[in-house]
């Protein structure tokens, strides 16, 4: 894969507790959201709340803890849900523009219905080869690994990072992350409402806590 990234040895990254953020209206309604936006809904807010519970629980006070987000209204959202939710009062995340969704171009906002009415043959080619081909206007799956792995070579190796991205993005940085091949990445599945830990070369997935 032309984005791999070295996460072995003493150049591996620290510990990631990966986020998505809560469930939006769009989500809901099966829209693709990219770098557009949409509100939560009353279950993304509760994901949110409950993921912030969780992280409490895993990493106590985050002073000194990385925290990074991306500056999509829906994980600035979310991050703040967190925070109010683990009690980290003085805590806001950093907003890096390498950790938005992949821009979805003329698609945002649609259903997949709508699209395939609209641009079926646009459609088909990016099904065929959705690592290499956009969405008209947008990005493919290869432009966001090329910013992502950008990004992970810069996680500090020996503290964890806390990130709150999106389901595509998150799942691009899992993979790489964890070496996977283009087909493996596609495939991934994009949960919300957990805490992904991404440590020593694996992925363990934290469900969220109850009120």
């Amino acid at each position: 894969m032309e984005t791999d990234i070295e996460t072995s040895g003493a150049r591996r990254p620290g510990p990631i507790y990966l986020v998505r953020h809560g469930q939006t209206a769009w989500n809901r309604e099966g829209r693709f959201q990219g770098q557009g936006d949409a509100p939560l809904t009353d279950l993304g807010i509760e994901q949110a709340r409950s993921v912030g519970r969780r992280l409490r629980r895993e990493l106590g006070d985050i002073a000194t803890t990385p925290f990074v987000s991306s500056p999509l209204g829906r994980c600035r959202h979310t991050a703040r849900l967190i925070c109010e939710a683990a009690g980290w009062v003085d805590t806001a995340p950093m907003f890096d523009d390498r950790l938005k969704e992949i821009h979805f171009g003329r698609w945002e906002g649609m259903t997949v219905a709508e699209i395939e009415a609209r641009d079926a043959d646009e459609w088909a080619a990016r099904s065929a080869d959705k690592w290499h081909h956009p969405a008209p206007g947008g990005e493919s799956y290869e432009d966001v690994s090329l910013r992502i792995a950008q990004w992970l070579t810069e996680r500090p190796a020996s503290t964890p990072t806390l990130a709150v991205c999106h389901g595509a993005t998150g799942a691009v940085l899992r993979g790489l992350y964890l070496n996977l091949p283009p087909d493996e990445i596609l495939v991934l599945d994009k949960p919300q409402g957990v805490v992904t830990l991404l440590s020593d070369g694996t992925e363990t997935v934290l469900p969220g806590d109850p009120c």
